[in-house]
């Protein structure tokens, strides 16, 4: 699964993510949802990382951010949205590398 990324001495506490492994799901990245309220329950390195993930809760579904950063430009979609435990089975696929 994912580990911890190490760079100068200094340890990252968010989560990397392994690369896509052969055969991974595809997922579908939509325009962000509008939500009154959003709240993040876990997330991926961005520090260290061009691209990376949160796990999203908001009235009753839960999704997947994904950040992109590139060349200057940050682009924001989410994933289709679901129950909870629909959704945590994603999110393990994604931190797999068997969903991107």
């Amino acid at each position: 699964m994912s580990g911890r990324y190490e760079t100068l001495g200094l340890s990252c506490p968010a989560l990397r993510l392994p690369p896509a492994q052969e055969g991974h799901r595809l997922l579908s990245w939509n325009a962000p949802r509008r939500f009154e309220r959003i709240r993040v329950v876990e997330w991926t390195c961005h520090e260290h990382r061009v691209t990376f993930y949160e796990f999203c809760e908001a009235g009753g579904l839960a999704f997947i951010r994904r950040t992109v950063t590139a060349k200057g430009k940050t682009v924001v979609s989410h994933s289709d949205a679901w129950r909870r435990i629909e959704a945590r089975s994603v999110w393990i696929d994604v931190l797999s590398g068997m969903a991107r």
